[in-house]
């Protein structure tokens, strides 16, 4: 009964990624159908006035996208300690703040209607199987959220 239902999630799995592939594919989102090619987890972050809206998670060790889009009518940020490893990348309408110093980054601000991706890598925490990565808004300090980082382990 165990190999039957690992098998069946297996399929259902993979039978959902396949559509997934395919309605990317007919939008023409190249670099999400790349970002699912490299093995990449992917976080949707949809910030509102009122604050965050969190889809998705990642696992340890793994690349990492997280796609933020400002639904609101005024400009937001996003910073977090997970981004101090650095990003790999940015993509698309989002502008990087740096520290007064020009160490490092502080942020990244969206325009209202603006959507980014930000890749990134994050490492696990041996200690932890499950870990809460905070992020939040560095223009409206009440707005935060924050994302999981969940270590999977068992037997098929």
């Amino acid at each position: 009964m165990k190999i039957k239902t690992c098998l069946r999630n297996r399929l259902l799995v993979q039978l959902a990624m396949g559509a997934i592939v395919l309605t990317v594919i007919a939008l023409g989102g190249r670099s999400v159908v790349q970002a699912m090619d490299k093995g990449e987890m992917h976080v949707d972050i949809t910030i509102t006035d009122l604050g965050y809206s969190v889809k998705g998670h990642t696992m340890p060790n793994q690349l990492t996208s997280i796609t933020i889009r400002n639904n609101g009518t005024i400009p937001h940020g996003i910073t977090s300690p997970a981004f101090t490893k650095g990003i790999i990348k940015k993509e698309g309408d989002g502008v990087e703040v740096r520290d007064s110093q020009g160490k490092g980054y502080k942020a990244y601000h969206l325009e209202p209607g603006k959507v980014m991706t930000l890749h990134f890598s994050h490492l696990s925490n041996p200690e932890q199987e499950t870990a809460q990565v905070p992020f939040w808004c560095d223009i409206h300090t009440h707005m935060k959220g924050e994302f999981l980082v969940v270590e999977t382990k068992g037997e098929y």
